[in-house]
């Protein structure tokens, strides 16, 4: 939940959507999607149809402001079983 300086590593989790759940109307957006583990929304670009990414078969994108928060949003990704199946670092 902390700002990503300009010239700040950034670290990424891919997700792929749980059957049921569907943002291709959001594609190439930023959403906040809540986390119910956390009691937060967070924010989480969804892939677009021709992206690198969907080709990948990942849905959306959450960047991370270090590796410590990556594994906390990976923690609590593994808890949201209705909206993702799966999860990977970038």
């Amino acid at each position: 939940m902390k700002k990503i300086g300009e010239n700040q590593p950034l670290h990424a989790i891919n997700v792929k959507f749980a059957k049921g759940t569907d943002y291709s109307d959001k594609e190439g957006e930023i959403i906040q999607v809540y986390l119910t583990s956390r009691k937060t929304s967070v924010p989480m670009i969804v892939t677009t149809a021709d992206s690198e990414a969907k080709k990948h078969g990942q849905d959306g994108l959450f960047t991370a402001c270090s590796n410590e928060c990556g594994e906390k949003l990976k923690t609590a990704l593994s808890k949201e079983i209705d909206t993702f199946t799966s999860f990977s670092d970038v």
